[in-house]
C-alpha cells in the first residue's frame, strides 16, 4: 500500500512538472565533511571547471550526483556555479527545498572564498624609481642608478582588490629600517593622473597621485589627505586598475 501511495504522488508530481527534479540523492555526504572540502578548493580553478569537472568535483563530492544530468544540460561550468541563485534552481526544476537551500549553503561558501580571493590577487606590482634614466628624480640618483643601485631608496608596489601596499627600502648605506604604507580604498579619497618633464628636459615622465585619509585620524581632526606618489611608466595603467579596484570595493561595501 505505502508503496503504490508513493508512486501515486510521485507520478502526480510529474504530471504537473514533467521536468521538475525531485529525485533525493542516494548517499549524501555528511555536511562538516564537505563544507571542509569546500573550503580547500581553488576560486581561481574552479572558474576554470568544465561541465565534466562541476559534476565530478562538486555534485559528486557533496552527495548530488542525481543532479548530474541537469547541470550538464544546462551547461553549468564552474564560472557559472559561482554565479547561480535560488532562483536558477528552480527554473532548472530541483523542486526538493531542503536541496535547494543545502547547494546554496554551499554555493555560498564557495562564493565567499571566491570574493577573499579576488581581494588578496596582486592586480598589478612595480618598482620605483623605475628602469631608465628619465624617471630619475635628479642628477644624484641618476648617477646612482648607474654606478651604485642599492644607493638609492626604492619603492615596492603592489595593488589588490583591497589596496594599495608599498614597501620602501633605504639606501644600503643607511641605517633606517625597511618600512611599508598601505592605502585602503575605504579611505582613498581622490587620484590624479600627471605627465610632465623629467629633470633631463627632453624625456617626459608619467605620475599617479593617491589621495587618502589617514585611517587613524580621530573624529575631532581636521580632514587632510595624504598624497602619495607613484612616478612609473606604467602610471596610466596603475590608475586604471586602482580606479576599477576601488570601484569594486566600493560596490562591495555598499
Amino acid at each position: 500500500g505505502s508503496f503504490k501511495l508513493s508512486y501515486y504522488n510521485e507520478y502526480k508530481s510529474y504530471l504537473r512538472d514533467p521536468m521538475a527534479v525531485n529525485q533525493q540523492p542516494l548517499s549524501p555526504k555528511s555536511s562538516r565533511d564537505t563544507e571542509e572540502y569546500l573550503l580547500q578548493l581553488d576560486p581561481t580553478e574552479i572558474c576554470k571547471w568544465t561541465v565534466a569537472e562541476v559534476v565530478s568535483q562538486f555534485l559528486d563530492r557533496t552527495g548530488f550526483g542525481y543532479l548530474n544530468e541537469v547541470f550538464t544540460v544546462n551547461n553549468i561550468t564552474g564560472r557559472v556555479l559561482l554565479m547561480i541563485e535560488e532562483r536558477n534552481l528552480v527554473e532548472m526544476g530541483i523542486t526538493v527545498v531542503g536541496d535547494r537551500l543545502m547547494l546554496m549553503s554551499y554555493l555560498k561558501l564557495l562564493k565567499k572564498k571566491k570574493l577573499e580571493s579576488d581581494k588578496i590577487a596582486v592586480l598589478w606590482k612595480g618598482e620605483t624609481p623605475a628602469a631608465g634614466l628619465q624617471y630619475a628624480e635628479d642628477s644624484a640618483q641618476c648617477c646612482g642608478k648607474i654606478f651604485c643601485p642599492c644607493c638609492i631608496t626604492r619603492k615596492f608596489w603592489k595593488i589588490t582588490g583591497q589596496g594599495v601596499f608599498y614597501r620602501i627600502v633605504p639606501p644600503c648605506s643607511c641605517i633606517q629600517t625597511i618600512t611599508q604604507e598601505y592605502i585602503d580604498f575605504r579611505f582613498l579619497k581622490d587620484m590624479e593622473l600627471r605627465s610632465g618633464n623629467t629633470f633631463l628636459c627632453c624625456c617626459m615622465k608619467h605620475e599617479l597621485l593617491l589621495y587618502a585619509e589617514n585611517a587613524s585620524k580621530h573624529d575631532d581632526e581636521a580632514v587632510v589627505p595624504t598624497e602619495h606618489h607613484l612616478i612609473h611608466p606604467e602610471a596610466e595603467k596603475v590608475e586604471k586598475v586602482v580606479r576599477n579596484a576601488w570601484s569594486s570595493a566600493r560596490l562591495v561595501a555598499d
